[in-house]
């Protein structure tokens, strides 16, 4: 008789990109930890996020189960929208679980893991395989403080709770909200990506001098008016990275699409990181050590848990929206401490403890 195919399905929420950034090193543990597992991620992810671990043991599954908030850019959400969408969801709910129970029960999945979408959860629990979650907060918390403003949250924030009570297990990644909707949460360290190059070698495929300032523009969308590009260009003595989806024609910008180097390598090469406070970027700047001008990003709760972090462990200046805007980015690097960097002392094999949790489920 043939062995069962190992085969799990992992779930990440199309909100921004840092939760599709841990999870693909989760995924590339699993996968070496486990050659023989199948993994089916679900998901409408842009594509360009999963570079590295397409194959023939992950294939995708175009589905989305959240909506996270509806972003106008970077940085500006629509709340109503958000609302209006999640509510969409809560009226199909019995089909969506009904589809989803479907799914796992047909492509003989033996456990899920979700960050963070609540449906699964309850899909699983409906099929008895067990469901591992993995996040710095659940979408319930997040809600929840809009509805402390308005009711008409109140039902969306109750089925979102309870769907995440059918977590078998939850692990917290480090700067975390309240995950107390979890039955059972344990701590994991930081999921974080490291740098294969030194700073010497980015630089040199930048072409650019080892003392030349250097910053890179982290945001997935941030349109930036002529004038504002100007004043950009203006502050002659630094140089600004950016990949795509940004496009800038400020003559004192490098675009690094094409180039042989990983995001970490460059967040590692730089000398600050512009950027609004988002759980993939500050990871990544805590891994290496590298400052953050940081902005702001309307009220979301996670905000302030990832600012008073990032104060603790890194060199930051704030820089307010209207400025970034409007390219008034000077001040803010003259402000940024220029001493030498220190690496923080902070656990980074989070991505090989969440792989090994997720494997005994299955064993």
């Amino acid at each position: 008789m043939m062995a069962r195919q190992k085969r799990i399905a992992y779930y990440i929420t199309p909100h921004g990109f840092g939760h599709a950034v841990r999870s693909v090193q989760v995924i590339r543990q699993l996968l070496d930890l486990a050659p023989d597992l199948e993994i089916v991620l679900v998901s409408d992810l842009p594509e360009f996020l999963l570079d590295g671990i397409k194959g023939s043991s992950l294939s995708i599954r175009k589905k989305r189960l959240d909506i996270g908030l509806v972003q106008r850019d970077s940085i500006q959400f629509d709340l109503d929208a958000t609302r209006h969408i999640l509510a969409s969801l809560h009226h199909h709910r019995n089909a969506l679980l009904a589809e989803e129970i479907h799914f796992l029960q047909t492509q003989e999945i033996l456990a899920v893991v979700s960050d963070i979408p609540f449906i699964p959860f309850a899909a699983a629990s409906r099929t008895g395989i067990p469901a591992i979650g993995i996040s710095n907060f659940t979408w319930d918390w997040i809600y929840a403080a809009y509805g402390s403003s308005d009711p008409r949250w109140s039902p969306l924030v109750d089925w979102i709770r309870e769907s995440y009570q059918k977590c078998d297990l939850f692990l917290q990644l480090p700067m975390h909200g309240d995950c107390s909707a979890c039955p059972i949460v344990r701590d994991v360290p930081l999921v974080a990506r490291q740098a294969r190059r030194n700073r010497e070698e980015t630089r040199s495929i930048l072409q650019l001098p080892p003392d030349q300032q250097v910053y890179l523009i982290s945001f997935a969308y941030l349109e930036l008016e002529e004038a504002a590009q100007k004043r950009v260009q203006d502050i002659a003595e630094a140089v600004f990275l950016y990949k795509h989806p940004l496009s800038y024609h400020f003559g004192n910008g490098i675009c690094l699409d094409g180039l042989s180097l990983s995001f970490e390598d460059v967040v590692a090469a730089v000398d600050g990181v512009i950027t609004k406070p988002g759980y993939g970027i500050v990871t990544d700047c805590l891994a290496h050590g590298t400052p953050i001008i940081y902005t702001d990003r309307g009220f979301f709760p996670e905000y302030d848990v990832l600012v008073r972090e990032m104060a603790e462990h890194l060199a930051t200046v704030y820089l307010s929206s209207q400025d970034l805007y409007a390219g008034l980015w000077k001040s803010a690097i003259e402000r940024l401490d220029k001493g030498p960097r220190s690496v923080p002392a902070l656990p980074l094999n989070g991505a090989e403890v969440c792989a090994q949790t997720i494997l005994s489920f299955i064993d």
